[in-house]
């Protein structure tokens, strides 16, 4: 606590230029005042002291509250496996913000039919997750064939579910868990360019696009073309933000 009995905002544990985007994107859904709002990671805190500080009513869940116990009282922490049923009503929720959570759950359905469950109907999530469908990525996956390192069970058994990447996912995945879950997708943000990919592998992006482009309509529809080829995706940064809908 400060000198002025005011608690100090917690740091931001994901990238900076992702929550400064969120940000962004929590001022265009309108007053907060009267609402209510559940982050979801809690992590830290950061995000929920911010939307605690724009007027919202504030919960927050994490498998482990001891890294926000400085938060002030009025935002309601409560403990839960994200990979389990969330402790909390159906439909009391205005806003859901999920930063760099997904991809650390074993069950990503079951993650987002919860966080759809306590929303209100015409309420929405913002959710980011590393964009592994960028060209650097790509050109990793390629090399590599995995886009990312194997993960043991005994890590697992010994730092516990959710402790890394274990379960990134693809854009067309996560568009297919939002739209089972019964979201309506409406942007997708990057947290910022990736300059290297835009200066060196800007042929790659133009390849891309083309045979994107000249695909039928059938096969752009089926694979969401139109979207994965987009600059947002192939050249953003390290980190894509959805912003999406209850409907």
């Amino acid at each position: 606590m400060t000198a002025n009995n005011v608690t100090c905002a917690p740091q931001p544990r994901a990238r900076v230029e992702i929550h400064d985007k969120v940000k962004i994107l929590i001022a265009g859904l309108g007053p907060a005042r009267g609402r209510r709002a559940l982050d979801a990671p809690l992590g830290l805190g950061a995000m929920a002291m911010h939307l605690h500080q724009l007027g919202y009513e504030v919960a927050g869940v994490d498998l482990d509250l001891e890294q926000s116990q400085d938060l002030p009282p009025g935002i309601v922490r409560c403990a839960c496996n994200l990979n389990q049923e969330l402790p909390l009503a159906a439909g009391q929720f205005d806003l859901v913000t999920s930063l760099e959570g997904i991809e650390h759950v074993e069950n990503q359905f079951h993650l987002l039919r919860e966080l759809s469950r306590v929303l209100k109907p015409g309420g929405y999530l913002i959710l980011s997750t590393p964009n592994i469908c960028n060209l650097e990525e790509r050109l990793n996956f390629l090399a590599r064939g995995t886009f990312y390192r194997f993960i043991s069970r005994a890590e697992i058994e010994s730092r516990g579910s959710g402790f890394d990447h274990q379960n990134l996912i693809s854009y067309v995945e996560l568009r297919q868990v939002l739209d089972w879950a019964g979201f309506e997708v409406l942007r997708v943000e990057k947290d910022r360019a990736k300059l290297k990919q835009v200066f060196f592998l800007w042929p790659l992006y133009l390849l891309v696009r083309a045979y994107g482009l000249l695909q039928s309509p059938k096969r752009k529809r089926k694979y969401l073309l139109p979207e994965t080829s987009s600059a947002t995706v192939l050249l953003g940064g390290n980190t894509l933000i959805f912003v999406a809908r209850k409907v």
